[in-house]
């Protein structure tokens, strides 16, 4: 529709501000650009991202992938991504366990259980989230064995250079055969549950025997392929620790950290959404025989996270970006390795800070999208989305 001459006049004051304030950020940006093109030109430095595919010449303590003096620095940025990745996604798991168990035993009857989960907030959430990191590293840690005195649970070893967890090893062969096995046990047992819900058979003992047979069909083949498969054991040679998967000790303490802190705002996040449920939801599950444990895990829980979802979601992305202290420990995060050793090498101090930007934007939109669609799903189930 045409806008009336009236409007148009009403509107025209609106329409010239925002065409003034586009013009004066245009005007800056133009500005910085040819500033800083100018400062490159005085100072002769190289810009661009062709760095990436020279020679990085430093290692790396912790490597999911394999990477060596003569890898590309676009492989340590890789390295330094799935490092940080790594810590968050650990991070995230445990605080949100620690978070179920203490926001339900702050709602607890008993005054003890109460009371204790109560101390655990508040304390661990005004003390700053360095100094936490830096006591799990400078104090906790210190105090473990060394490598002739690991502790030994299995094929796991536990001393003062970190944690020595099994690995698997896999040809290329059998790597693809494996991940082939997955996508069709997940694809496979999709249908499966669809088809029993059509059915109204969709109980936990339905799905757990589908689960189970879909396990033996789709790995049971792998067996033929033993010889290509194996586990690397961490083991102590001297006054090292060969083999296996090797977790430093500033993992490890920042792991601790991230997730102490973390789980207490978490844990009052979903108080909230606990004490949102109607608490005739709670007796209606006990008038069925349902336990407090099963009522909590599958009446009060589902409907507590349609609330507590959307805030939890902030403080994973708040998890995700307080990682970058990593640096004040020296584990090879984004920051350490791509903030700190890339440029000082490279002097790229524009394109390393715009990879650190871009890498950790990446990782927060990624949860953002997760959490999304874990709400999406629950809003769902209840016929709102």
């Amino acid at each position: 529709m045409k806008m009336s001459r009236a409007v148009l006049l009403e509107r025209l004051p609106g329409y010239a501000g925002q065409a003034a304030l586009l013009a004066v950020v245009a005007w800056l940006a133009y500005s910085g650009v040819s500033n800083f093109l100018a400062n490159v030109q005085v100072l002769h430095v190289a810009t661009g991202f062709g760095f990436l595919h020279t020679e990085a010449g430093f290692e790396i303590g912790q490597t999911l992938i394999a990477f060596a003096p003569g890898s590309s620095y676009l492989d340590a940025v890789v390295v330094a991504a799935l490092n940080t990745i790594l810590v968050v996604v650990l991070a995230g798991v445990l605080a949100t366990l620690v978070a179920l168990f203490v926001a339900f035993g702050r709602l607890a009857p008993h005054p003890l259980i109460r009371g204790a989960c109560t101390v655990y907030v508040e304390v661990f959430r005004n003390i700053p989230l360095l100094l936490q990191i830096f006591f799990w590293y400078f104090s906790a840690i210190a105090l473990l064995p060394p490598v002739s005195d690991s502790f030994q649970w299995g094929a796991i070893l536990l001393n003062n250079r970190g944690l020595f967890v099994p690995v698997l090893e896999l040809t290329p062969v059998a790597g693809m055969s494996l991940v082939a096995a997955l996508v069709t046990f997940v694809i496979l047992f999709m249908l499966a549950r669809r088809a029993l819900r059509a059915k109204a058979r969709a109980s936990l003992a339905a799905l757990a025997i589908v689960a189970l047979v879909l396990l033996a069909v789709c790995f049971g083949p792998l067996a033929l392929l033993h010889g290509q498969m194996g586990v690397d054991r961490p083991r102590v040679e001297g006054l090292n620790v060969a083999g296996g998967l090797t977790l430093l000790p500033e993992l490890v303490a920042l792991t601790l950290g991230l997730s102490i802190y973390n789980s207490t705002f978490l844990a009052e996040i979903f108080r909230a959404g606990i004490l949102s449920v109607p608490r005739g939801q709670t007796e209606a599950a006990a008038t069925v025989g349902l336990s407090g444990v099963r009522a909590a895990l599958l009446i009060t829980l589902p409907q507590a996270l349609r609330v507590a979802l959307p805030p939890a979601a902030g403080q994973y992305q708040t998890l995700a970006k307080a990682s970058s202290l990593a640096a004040a420990i020296g584990y090879p995060d984004i920051m350490q390795i791509i903030g700190g050793t890339v440029l000082s090498q490279t002097s790229q101090a524009l394109e390393a800070m715009t990879l650190v930007m871009l890498l950790y934007a990446a990782i927060n939109l990624l949860i953002a999208l997760i959490v999304n669609l874990a709400n999406r799903r629950l809003l769902r189930h209840e016929g709102r989305a």
